[in-house]
């Protein structure tokens, strides 16, 4: 388990012209026609099941695209494939809906929802990252994509208290949400289907993820990320052991309180 989403304008004005009338505007120069690439990442772009739409070469150009896509160096990405698909199909950027503790508790009620809750420890030892880790879960503009054995996104856990000890360290903090009606959830019937899918449907592209991207400690456990979002869902139930993982930051609801690791030890209850 891991841890650690047009405007309009212009200018009016009023100069000279010569005598025949105002000068025309000289015509805006013709866009660039899109590559092969751009048109195929364009199609996926807030659709990631349009990779299931396509032939299996254009699966296997797009997901190769994707490979190739620059990552942010500065802490808030995940060097892995895996965040490259969840930027390039937009479920990186899709947001949360984030709620004070009183709100919370009465959406999570009306809802019926159980709590979960996710903790991260800070890269540099700081207590300070942690909190901004979690703040950038909670309102930034891109979500981490935390690697493990149920692939890359927000690990959640139903009990505060061995999430905390287990994921947050010594100076490590802690939030708590719940899977909203935007959660499609998927359930180990739904991964087999779905990696079952993809591999028949794409068998070259399947190969090719399979062989190139499963270099992290997860294997190819880390692309069942790719197999779900790409049959349309965006969680994922682990079932057995409580843990579930959130692709997309739209299925959660989160809570805006950030409480210290120590905090949550010392109540020793869930909160």
């Amino acid at each position: 388990m891991g841890g650690r989403g047009g405007s309009m304008g212009g200018s009016h004005g009023m100069g000279g012209g010569s005598a025949g009338g105002a000068a025309k505007a000289a015509a805006p120069a013709p866009a660039a026609p899109q590559t092969r690439e751009q048109q195929l990442l364009a199609q996926i772009k807030g659709n990631p099941a349009a990779l299931m739409q396509m032939s299996d070469q254009d699966a296997l150009d797009t997901v190769k695209a994707i490979a190739a896509q620059p990552i942010a160096t500065d802490g808030t990405q995940n060097d892995t494939f895996c965040q490259r698909w969840l930027n390039a199909t937009g479920l990186a950027n899709e947001m949360p809906e984030v709620l004070d503790d009183v709100a919370f508790g009465k959406a999570r009620r009306k809802a019926g929802a159980n709590k979960l809750y996710h903790s991260d420890a800070p890269y540099d030892g700081k207590a300070t990252t942690a909190v901004k880790t979690l703040q950038q879960l909670q309102t930034g503009k891109t979500a981490f994509a935390s690697f493990g054995t149920h692939g890359s996104g927000t690990y959640l856990d139903y009990d505060a208290v061995s999430n905390v000890t287990m994921y947050a360290g010594k100076h490590g903090s802690q939030v708590k949400m719940f899977l909203n009606s935007h959660a499609r959830i998927a359930k180990a019937a739904d991964l087999k289907q779905a990696r079952s899918n993809f591999e028949i449907k794409h068998p070259k592209t399947y190969q090719y993820l399979i062989s190139s991207h499963t270099t992290t400690q997860w294997g190819k456990s880390e692309l069942k990320t790719v197999w779900l979002t790409s049959s349309g869902y965006n969680a994922y139930d682990n079932g057995v052991w409580g843990y579930k993982v959130a692709y997309s930051r739209k299925a959660l609801t989160i809570c805006s309180t950030i409480k210290s690791g120590q905090q949550v030890e010392q109540k020793g209850t869930n909160w």
